[in-house]
């Protein structure tokens, strides 16, 4: 990647079901898009602008970005430095799991927020991708045990249940974004 970008996205054996990325961006952007699992991601410098369901969403360092799957956003950096993250990427499954678990929530859980200030949940997010580098995989497991249990608990919801979709609905879904 050019002008000091750069991105690592990796997975570990120890967390099956869970992606993840740690990256610097400054002029790369992200068109509409969605994710099939969670996205639970932590700036750790600089500003991540995002458009998400009609509204622009901005997170700067100890912020950070909770979406649920399958709902179109978009990404580019908030300031002319860029932004750097740290991105888990849990599955429904995963999560789920967690939920019920931890939190008891039964179903399939949403974040009821888009942005939040959680420097506690954030060091944490930090902390899985150390024990993933480190090739701990009990840290690993254990560590994003405690910090999805602690955002579902704390910003989670039951998913309501879903309309089913219609012919058009990637031209929708654009349309949202």
């Amino acid at each position: 990647m050019a002008n000091g970008e750069s991105a690592r996205y990796r997975q570990h054996p120890g967390i099956p079901g869970v992606d993840l990325l740690r990256a610097r961006f400054v002029r790369h952007a992200f068109p509409p898009h969605v994710h099939e699992g969670y996205v639970i991601a932590t700036i750790t410098s600089g500003v991540e602008e995002f458009q998400h369901r009609g509204s622009v969403e901005r997170v700067g360092p100890g912020g950070l970005a909770l979406l649920n799957p399958e709902v179109p956003h978009t990404g580019h950096a908030g300031v002319p430095e860029g932004w750097t993250y740290e991105v888990l990427y849990p599955d429904v499954n995963v999560v789920s799991g967690i939920a019920e678990e931890v939190a008891g929530i039964r179903g399939t859980p949403a974040f009821g927020a888009v942005v939040v200030r959680d420097e506690a949940a954030a060091r944490l997010v930090s902390a899985v991708h150390r024990a993933v580098e480190q090739d701990d995989a009990l840290a690993a497991d254990s560590l994003l045990r405690l910090v999805v249990g602690r955002l579902v608990g704390t910003y989670g919801t039951r998913v309501p249940g879903r309309t089913p979709g219609t012919a058009g609905l990637y031209g929708d879904r654009k349309s949202v974004v």
